[in-house]
């Protein structure tokens, strides 16, 4: 398992070209605290700059709308900083490991 199915099932389109980022189940009550929602829109807002328009949260889903035509070009933007930011956690995290094991 890769390190982004760790944290999210899948990152598609919908019938309404909406970008949907589900969690996994066991990380879905971070989408629903007020300090998530508020990193999450601010997230969006940066990495897709005037594409963005509005952000929906449901039980483990975000549904994101964007400008239209630039649905696939978005979804590939946030996939891509899903995989970066996630890294750079793991690589934090296992460099704390190994300051801790010393």
């Amino acid at each position: 398992m890769n390190t982004i199915n760790q944290f999210v099932k899948y990152v598609k389109l919908d019938e309404e070209k909406r970008i949907l980022l589900a969690v996994q189940n066991s990380y879905q009550t971070f989408l629903h605290e007020k300090e998530s929602k508020k990193m999450i829109l601010e997230g969006l807002k940066s990495i897709l700059n005037d594409d963005f328009k509005k952000l929906e949260i449901g039980k483990n889903v975000c549904r994101i709308t964007v400008q239209e035509g630039k649905e696939e070009e978005c979804k590939d933007k946030i996939y891509e900083e899903l995989v970066k930011g996630l890294e750079m956690a793991m690589a934090f995290m296992s460099q704390m490991q190994n300051k801790d094991n010393q």
